[in-house]
């Protein structure tokens, strides 16, 4: 009578690892573009939020345009409507205290630092490949266009 032995042979197992490698290799790279598409989407709800709100505090002060970038200095200090820093946006309560240097993006406002037509615009804070080049441009008639090679179309609300 012979015995029959219980388990994998190794041809098997490097079979397995093999296919597993494979699956592996493929779904990596879909898996970091839908991590980095993820972050994308929140930079443009937050460049959205603070285009509005740049317009908005445009039309509560007539003449006075912010321009510089918004950071978490900006959440602190004194409401100065005649200062024309981006941080002036928080603190006068136009937009709501975020940890805006913990975001994968760069948040900025003003014609000088996001191109004439624009009040608003996001930019990819480093990153690797097309991921580093990505950005947003918001104009003053609200519309979203983005920066970047492989950048993941504006999304309507």
């Amino acid at each position: 009578m012979k015995m029959k032995k219980k388990g994998f042979t190794l041809i098997e197992l490097i079979v397995v690892t093999l296919i597993m490698g494979i699956l592996a290799a493929l779904s990596v790279p879909y898996y970091h573009k839908t991590v980095e598409t993820s972050k994308a989407t929140d930079s443009v709800a937050l460049g959205h939020l603070l285009a509005n709100a740049h317009q908005m505090f445009q039309m509560d002060h007539p003449g006075v345009s912010l321009s510089g970038q918004v950071t978490n200095v900006c959440n602190s200090g004194a409401c100065d409507p005649t200062d024309t820093g981006a941080c002036t946006i928080a603190r006068c309560g136009y937009v709501a205290k975020q940890d805006w240097d913990m975001s994968s993006y760069n948040f900025f406002l003003g014609n000088g630092t996001c191109g004439s037509g624009n009040v608003a615009c996001v930019r990819r804070n480093g990153g690797t490949g097309d991921y580093a080049s990505w950005g947003y441009n918001f104009s003053d008639a609200g519309v979203c266009s983005g920066v970047g090679t492989g950048i993941p179309s504006c999304p309507r609300y």
